[in-house]
């Protein structure tokens, strides 16, 4: 039978595409999925190039630990490891641009923030 060249069309994710963005960090807001429970979604938006406006997100836990998503995310806004105990608030972060990592979500077909410096 030999090599044959197959044809796709691949479909695109739903919103900002996977990749590397300058964005400004909007804020972060209590959820409730049907399914999942409680979470936090922490929002983003792109400051410039094709999709400069658009919003990106990433839901997660509601409790951060140093090891968690949420904690990864807190940590990433403020620049420094989170503490055990530590009170803290993400006020002074709302406005301010990071570098976020933007890839595509466990379902395929949308994309969520991964990790920002």
């Amino acid at each position: 039978m030999g090599i044959q060249a197959l044809e796709f069309v691949v479909g695109g994710a739903d919103g900002v595409p996977a990749g590397v963005y300058k964005a400004s960090f909007v804020g972060v807001e209590r959820t409730l999925h049907p399914e999942f429970g409680e979470g936090l979604r922490f929002d983003f938006k792109v400051a410039s190039g094709e999709h400069a406006g658009k919003t990106v997100s990433r839901t997660c836990r509601p409790q951060p630990t140093a090891s968690n998503v949420t904690g990864k995310l807190i940590a990433g806004l403020r620049g420094e490891q989170l503490r055990a105990g530590e009170k803290l608030s993400l006020a002074g972060c709302i406005g301010r641009e990071y570098t976020i990592v933007v890839g595509v979500g466990a379902n395929g077909t949308s994309t969520r923030v991964e990790s920002l410096v």
